[in-house]
């Protein structure tokens, strides 16, 4: 917990930084950002070099907790269920990407196995719904993008990007 609390302090911190407002508009408009002077390059790196910190860090801590790292405990599954967090949460919302992050773990860990794997046996069916999780987060994300495109906690920027009120408000007025 103390690793999370950390991590999000220099989130929050990086993100109200000069440096977090560089990065924000590399994203938005690259060619805009130039022309106001953010170095692209410079920012790129460091942002490669924000996250490589990110993931060392994270990996020295599993590394410990765990007693060993080897290759075999990072398949294509986890990386599927990061970004499921991502997504659903919201993208550039850092709570957004917490919320996200503890309702994939409660899906992965409790739901898809205590609460929907006991469904097929009651139904008279013979399969493990683990094997099917793929398309359980499949089905989750792609209701997502439909229902709630921003994610769950959205930034303010992505939230009026989706939904700009004033323009809402010319579609109606309009004849």
């Amino acid at each position: 917990l103390a690793l999370v609390v950390i991590a999000l302090g220099v989130s929050f911190a990086l993100r109200n930084s000069r440096l977090g407002r560089a990065w924000i508009a590399l994203r938005e408009d690259e060619v805009a950002a130039v022309a106001m002077g953010v170095p692209a390059v410079k920012t790129k790196l460091l942002a490669y070099g924000t996250g490589a910190a990110f993931g060392g860090m994270s990996g020295a801590f599993l590394g410990s907790f765990n007693n060993t790292v080897n290759a075999d405990q990072f398949q294509f599954y986890f990386s599927i269920l990061i970004l499921g967090m991502v997504i659903l949460g919201g993208l550039g919302s850092i709570w957004g990407v917490v919320l996200g992050a503890i309702l994939l773990t409660y899906i992965n860990f409790y739901f898809i196995p205590d609460v929907i794997n006991t469904v097929p046996s009651k139904l008279g069916l013979d399969f493990d719904t683990t094997q099917i999780t793929f398309a359980i987060y499949g089905f989750l994300l792609v209701t997502m993008m439909i229902i709630r495109p921003e994610g769950l906690i959205p930034e303010r920027r992505r939230k009026q990007e989706l939904h700009d009120e004033s323009e809402d408000a010319l579609v109606a007025q309009a004849p």
